[in-house]
């Protein structure tokens, strides 16, 4: 390898997954320089969004004490004994009562948006190299959060986090919406926000900008509607509005979530069927085509939730925080995952990435 170019040795290491890539930096000196460096880990993350087999980098964490990694596609194919990774938070993630409850309020390309449960310090994490940073407080007032999420801005080459609450420090009634930019180190407040959610809600951070499907009210009438915010416009927007038959009593439960490259919408009705629809944003005529379908009472129960589809077409499914599961709706399969005691805790996806919030 010393005879080949660096240039050459940079292109093939770019091409190796995050995994593999930090065993190699006890190679040599100089391999720890590289992989290290920031500009290699932007390479290495565009690398492995052109491969075809994209959901092979991401997996799901488990804000479980301790928390966990899972790989769900290594568990598709049986490869049990490294589908689950134990993690450990950094002592910032700690509560006042010496707790390590968090939130995930969201990820992108690896970097994962938490909070701890008091609400009184937010960070980025990198679960894959344990990288950490502590953000700055706010202007809004924890206690008011109610929409938040993380992206990255294409135009400033950045990471932002999007931080919402109802009441400002002073305790006064007032709606603050705020950005957070890794480069520059300090929040500021956005001035356009009309069309912001007024819902607490997840987010997903995909091609360029930060989704929410969130209930809107005119009149007597409800509607799912697709907002984002884009990063480079530093706006709101209103993407579509799902069908009328997406709002009524027998929807049980409605989610935001994956397939591949696309987003999808996964909804449960009230003891009849669960149904995935994926979404085109860019489609006005048809933005949207039925992925799958099948019976409800194929769970025998309710609040179950997906977050992905899987290469194999597996279904990737959050059971109210109490249980993750796969299941196949060809064979009917399903898969339970053992995560020791305490399983009621939220869960979230994040990509593989060598990308730390410590620019």
């Amino acid at each position: 390898m010393s005879k080949l170019p660096q240039d050459l040795i940079t292109e093939i290491l770019s091409r190796v997954p995050v995994k593999p890539l930090i065993r190699f930096k006890c190679v040599c000196k100089t391999w720890i320089s590289l992989i290290s460096n920031p500009e290699f880990a932007k390479l290495q993350l565009k690398r492995a969004k052109e491969n075809n087999n994209v959901s092979n980098h991401y997996r799901l964490l488990l804000a479980t004490w301790p928390p966990q990694s899972l790989d769900y596609e290594a568990y598709c194919n049986d490869d049990i004994s490294n589908a689950l990774r134990k993690l450990s938070y950094h002592a910032i993630a700690k509560d006042p009562n010496d707790n390590y409850d968090v939130r995930i309020l969201g990820s992108c390309d690896g970097l994962v948006y938490l909070c701890n449960e008091y609400h009184d310090s937010m960070f980025l994490w990198n679960p894959t190299i344990g990288d950490y940073k502590e953000l700055p407080k706010p202007n809004g007032a924890f206690h008011g959060m109610y929409l938040y999420g993380i992206g990255y801005n294409v135009n400033n080459d950045d990471y932002e986090v999007l931080f919402a609450s109802r009441y400002n420090s002073n305790n006064s009634e007032e709606t603050i919406v705020e950005l957070y930019t890794l480069k520059t180190r300090t929040w500021r407040q956005i001035e356009d926000i009309d069309l912001a959610p007024k819902s607490h809600v997840a987010s997903i951070s995909w091609n360029g900008a930060i989704y929410w499907l969130v209930t809107k009210e005119s009149g007597l009438n409800k509607a799912y509607v697709l907002v984002s915010f884009d990063m480079t416009e530093e706006k709101f927007k209103e993407i579509l509005t799902l069908p009328d038959s997406f709002y009524s009593d027998d929807i049980s439960a409605v989610s935001l979530g994956t397939s591949g490259n696309s987003l999808c919408v996964f909804f449960e009705k009230s003891g009849s069927f669960f149904e995935a629809l994926i979404l085109d944003v860019n489609n006005v005529e048809a933005p949207w085509s039925r992925l799958f379908c099948f019976p409800h009472d194929t769970f025998g129960g309710y609040g179950n939730s997906a977050l992905c589809i899987t290469n194999n077409g597996e279904i990737l499914m959050d059971s109210d925080g109490y249980q993750i599961f796969l299941y196949n709706p060809k064979e009917r399969v399903f898969k339970y995952f053992r995560l020791g005691k305490d399983t009621d805790s939220e869960s979230g996806l994040y990509a593989e990435s060598l990308i730390s919030p410590n620019i």
